[in-house]
């Protein structure tokens, strides 16, 4: 069920109405969101709605279980339960199949051993798998912390797993930021409609107007058959898919956001306009900010972070890295991936440590302008890796990068000014955005309505015949 499909629009529109429907009784309007959610997923593949009710019952248990023992060597016992119940099946369903075949790979490399038929699971990645197991660990981690109580009402923690509108793909909320809202008496304010509303709309335009059409009309051609394209139709393939997944996988995000607000709900943003970073470092900081900070406070934090000496302040950084990396996918192309990205922060950290410099430094604009210019190259570069189907697709797309034919024929005038407007619009100053909100949401209710109708309207022309699911779906 697509944020983009009508499908959704009517889901949406049935579990809002329900859920302010039953404003006035807590347990029934929980019990409604949880029914809702577990059908909302079950859109995808029901019988892994199984997977998340596991992790659900387990974690509720488990939260108690580690709250009432004042045993620290009972409560570690507990807190185990959760993370290897949890990353198991995570594990299990995301990752066995590549472990099992990387396994023969490097016996092959290596001793020269074929292992014809190493063990293989026949399973479907469970949709949003990745995003739940780090959402639910966040509860039963704080509890061990004592940074919470854990929930008497299980349909509350029961909906703060299953919330709908970021369940598949995000942003990764945590305990402490979703439960409070379901446990408070609910209000609806106004602008909260709006915003809500223009958080759709925003979405849906990145995600129909612009991540479907570069993908349909340029990226998944190159990426497909690379041989056919010259060295600058490579180049603005991957510029291409720069702004296909920020587009894609920021306006999933709107609308998840979107969808919260109209229940009275708010969810964390995971993007602030990642391409204005001047280092890799400000990239993950800015580019899906859930997920960075999430491994940044459960494990850079645990492990030392840069309070340890200079090695293992190294190693604690490249290893969060690395699984940041790892986290999107299990696959060679993952894997080096990771490594890249990991080996450049280590890197920059590096520079950035020996050059004294300090968050408070301020570069003059044609400097601070030069490092935008070079990490945006790291990022589109980089994302090779990302968005090859195989090494060997990866290795394809790379060497056509030194073919030495500058063309770019194949790419139409339309694909042009798609990229030309919405990087400049990538740079514009985040004001100009929020002014254009405050616009929307200072409209009588009528002009917003013709608004939303006439850019219902346009997005029916511009949107490809294709289903292009959201990116992230996969991970």
């Amino acid at each position: 069920m697509l944020f983009s499909s009508l499908d959704y629009i009517v889901f949406l529109g049935i579990a809002v109405a329900g859920f302010w429907l039953l404003a006035r009784q807590a347990r029934l309007r929980m019990v409604f969101l949880f029914v809702a959610s577990c059908l909302f997923y079950m859109a995808w593949h029901p019988a892994y709605i199984v997977l998340i009710l596991t992790s659900t019952v387990v974690d509720y248990v488990v939260g108690f279980r580690i709250h009432a023992s004042t045993d620290e060597k009972v409560r570690k016992r507990w807190l185990i339960v959760s993370l290897v119940s949890n990353l198991g099946l995570l594990g299990i369903f995301k990752y066995f199949n590549f472990a099992s075949q990387a396994t023969a790979d490097v016996f092959h490399l290596l001793f020269g051993i074929t292992i014809e038929h190493p063990p293989f699971l026949d399973v479907l990645l469970p949709v949003g798998i990745s995003f739940y197991t780090f959402q639910t660990l966040s509860y039963t981690i704080d509890i061990y912390r004592r940074k919470l109580e854990p929930t008497r009402s299980f349909f509350q923690f029961a909906v703060f797993v299953t919330y709908f509108p970021q369940l598949v793909a995000g942003p990764i909320v945590r305990a402490s930021q979703l439960l409070p809202q379901l446990a408070r008496t609910i209000t609806l304010r106004e602008n909260q409609v709006t915003q809500g509303i223009f958080l759709i709309a925003t979405g849906l335009v990145k995600k129909v107007a612009i991540a479907d059409y570069l993908s349909v009309n340029l990226v998944d051609r190159v990426f497909d058959q690379p041989e056919l394209y010259t060295t600058a139709e490579v180049v603005v393939a991957l510029y291409g898919f720069t702004m296909q997944i920020y587009c894609d996988f920021s306006g999933y995000t709107d609308c998840a956001r979107g969808s919260a607000k109209l229940m009275g709900l708010e969810l964390p943003e995971n993007f602030d306009r990642p391409y204005q970073s001047a280092s890799p470092a400000e990239f993950w900081r800015r580019w899906h900010i859930t997920l960075s900070t999430w491994l940044r406070d459960y494990l850079y934090f645990p492990l030392g972070g840069s309070r340890v000496g200079p090695l293992r302040a190294y190693w604690n950084l490249w290893l969060t890295m690395f699984l940041i990396g790892i986290w999107h996918g299990a696959s060679w192309t993952f894997v080096f991936y990771a490594i890249l990205q990991s080996m450049a922060m280590v890197i920059h950290r590096f520079f950035y440590r020996r050059s004294g410099r300090t968050r408070d430094t301020i570069d003059a604009w044609h400097v601070h302008a030069f490092k935008v210019f070079w990490a945006l190259q790291f990022v589109v570069f980089s994302r090779i890796l990302f968005r090859a189907t195989s090494l060997q697709n990866a290795v394809d797309v790379t060497a056509r990068l030194g073919g030495g034919t500058y063309g770019t024929a194949q790419i139409s005038t339309e694909v042009w000014a798609m990229l030309i407007i919405t990087f400049l619009l990538h740079y514009t100053p985040k004001r100009w955005f929020e002014s254009i909100e405050a616009r929307f949401m200072a409209m009588p209710a009528p002009a917003q309505g013709v608004a939303l109708a006439c850019l219902g309207f346009a997005l029916s022309f511009i949107a490809t015949s294709q289903v292009v699911p959201y990116i992230y779906f996969q991970f």
